[in-house]
């Protein structure tokens, strides 16, 4: 397996990881940090994987599975949310997901808000749900290209994105009572 050309397999998946890196940590740095270790492992481990199968999802699997490992590891951490302002104009990085321009001040506070209630949400969930639903519904991964990330049968990972969707929507109502 030698005639792997990495900087295109790295092109390929970088963004990808790099989105399910962060809904996983909640910080770009961590973030980064993983994806570059997730890489490295994957070069290290290459051998493992099966070329008849997606590299993404065994990709996203050795990623998962450092960030499972390293989870103590990155919750001691300080975390940097992704309200912190990024520069000196005091944007973050969430503020540029939409042209604010577009947007009136009072929606625009209304869409903050309801961001920020879902991040405590989510934060709120286990590693396993929060994964899920990442790869589901924000990077749009296939119910079988998760299953494979998440190394169990498909009927098991229908029946945790359930369970997920539920208590997520649990978290959500409970924090917007107490909001």
């Amino acid at each position: 397996m030698a005639d792997i050309d990495w900087e295109a397999l790295i092109d390929a998946n970088a963004n990808k990881a790099y989105c399910f890196a962060m809904g996983l940590c909640g910080n770009e740095d961590d973030a980064r940090e993983l994806v570059q270790e997730a890489f490295a492992k994957a070069m290290d481990r290459i051998d493992t994987h099966d070329p008849s199968l997606p590299f993404e999802a065994w990709f996203l699997t050795v990623l998962k599975h450092l960030y499972l490992d390293g989870t103590k590891k990155y919750e001691k951490r300080h975390s940097q949310s992704l309200d912190m302002p990024i520069d000196e104009s005091g944007l973050s990085v969430s503020d540029g997901v939409v042209d604010i321009r577009e947007m009136s001040l009072l929606d625009r506070m209304e869409r903050q808000e309801n961001t920020n209630l879902v991040r405590r949400a989510m934060r709120a969930l286990t590693p396993d749900a929060r994964a899920v639903l990442l790869m589901i519904d924000l990077e749009g991964l296939s119910y079988e290209e998760a299953a494979a990330v998440m190394a169990c049968p498909l009927n098991t990972l229908r029946s945790r994105i359930v369970r997920a969707r539920a208590a997520l929507k649990q978290r959500l109502l409970a924090l917007e009572v107490t909001s």
